[in-house]
Parts: structure tokens; C-alpha cells; sequence
């Protein structure tokens, strides 16, 4: 895995960069999904608590009209899914990355932007020690894979819950705090949650479940 590979896993949805696909609309495939390769690599046990997901961008938004298609060696040829919130719904195994395929967009150009995420069912209630275990595993498969210069790689330190509303942490002492927000580009206002800033914390709870979670460094000027 590459130093830029890394440190982009590591700055995760909220600062990864997105594929940028050639002025004919079509890119090899390994390229077009930044980062994917690397993560399909390390063994399944040791990333079953956090996964990659791309979402189509055009001008930096989310779009809901993304229309692609997977072109194998010999000119076969795979339509790719999206859901209505621009996310892929089918990602490209690791042979089909290593199988010298293409990526081609049909119609307006788009960038397929990666978020990663932790692999808890969204709800109203999230357990604490499952966030930390997530972000715990996360730096591990980054460290194990960069060797030697993990030691220059940032931590994945933060929790991020779009779209959950009236976020709180459940202290030890069954007290509720608040849960700060960061603006994130293109996404507004999100709360986030650093465990190692909330030591002995039980949960964090909503009014309204996120649409997902997002593990990431903490916040730049935060």
C-alpha cells in the first residue's frame, strides 16, 4: 500500500480525495475506486468492523444521476448500481480491481468520492466501546499494511454521524453531554464522538438514527 493510500484511508470520508476520470470518461477501474484495492487486501477478520463506500459527486455535491459501466478485458460489459443517494450499491471485487478491467462513465462526468465507515447498524442508540473498537481496528489494518511509516500516518480518533439529530453522549455516570459538531463540507453540521476524549462514556444516543457512520481523524480547526 502506498504512503498517499494511507494517509487518505486515514483522513477517510472526510478528506479523502475523490477519482478523477480522464476527459474520455473512462479510467482503469483499480483507479476509479481510490483506495479499495488496498483495503480488499487485508484479510477479512481484521476489517469486519469497518468497509469502504463511494458515492457519486459532480462540483463536489452528491448526485442521483450517475450512470456507469464496468468494461472488462475483451470488451464485456457491466452496468453499475446506484441507489438514490448517489452510493454503489455493488462495489468491484479484488479480482475484478486486479483483472486489468476499465470504469466508464455514460452521460455527465462524475467522481466517485470514498467514505469509510463503521459497521454498526446505524440506530438511536450506538454502544460506545463498539465506536472505539472500530477505530481501533481501523488504525491497526493501516499500521500493520504501512510498517515501518505507520509512525507518520494520523489516527483515525472520530466518530461522524450525518444526519442524526440531537446527538448526546451517555457518560459513566449516566449523565448526557452533548455531542459536538463539525461542518463538513458538502454535508453541513455533524456530530461527532472521540472516545478517547470521553473516557468511560456508555453510548451515544440520538432523537433520529444517522443515515450512517463515518470514521475519521479529528476535525481540522476543531
Amino acid at each position: 500500500m502506498r504512503r498517499r493510500d494511507l494517509l487518505v484511508l486515514a483522513a477517510a470520508a472526510l478528506a479523502a480525495p475523490a477519482s478523477a476520470l480522464a476527459d474520455d470518461q473512462k479510467m482503469a477501474l483499480s483507479k476509479a475506486f481510490p483506495m479499495l484495492e488496498q483495503y480488499l487486501a487485508v484479510p477479512p477478520a481484521e476489517r469486519s468492523r469497518f468497509y469502504l463506500a463511494y458515492r457519486a459527486t459532480r462540483d463536489k455535491r452528491p448526485i442521483s444521476d450517475a450512470k456507469a459501466a464496468i468494461v472488462r478485458p475483451g470488451g464485456g460489459a457491466a452496468p453499475l448500481g446506484f441507489d438514490r443517494a448517489g452510493f454503489v450499491t455493488r462495489l468491484p471485487s479484488l479480482a475484478e480491481l486486479k483483472g486489468g478491467g476499465d470504469f466508464v462513465i455514460a452521460g455527465q462526468p462524475f467522481k466517485l468520492q470514498p467514505e469509510a465507515r463503521c459497521a454498526i447498524t446505524p440506530s438511536t442508540r450506538i454502544d460506545a466501546g463498539e465506536l472505539a473498537a472500530a477505530l481501533a481496528q481501523a488504525n491497526a489494518a493501516i499500521a500493520k499494511a504501512a510498517g515501518p511509516a505507520a509512525m507518520l500516518i494520523p489516527k483515525m480518533t472520530a466518530t461522524y454521524f450525518p444526519d442524526g439529530a440531537g446527538g448526546r453522549a451517555v457518560l459513566a455516570d449516566g449523565k448526557e453531554s452533548p455531542l459536538p459538531l463539525f461542518n463538513v463540507p458538502n454535508l453541513g453540521p455533524i456530530a461527532y464522538f472521540e472516545p478517547a476524549k470521553a473516557a468511560g462514556a456508555r453510548a451515544v444516543v440520538f432523537a433520529k438514527a444517522p443515515s450512517r457512520i463515518l470514521l475519521g481523524g479529528h476535525p481540522r480547526g476543531a
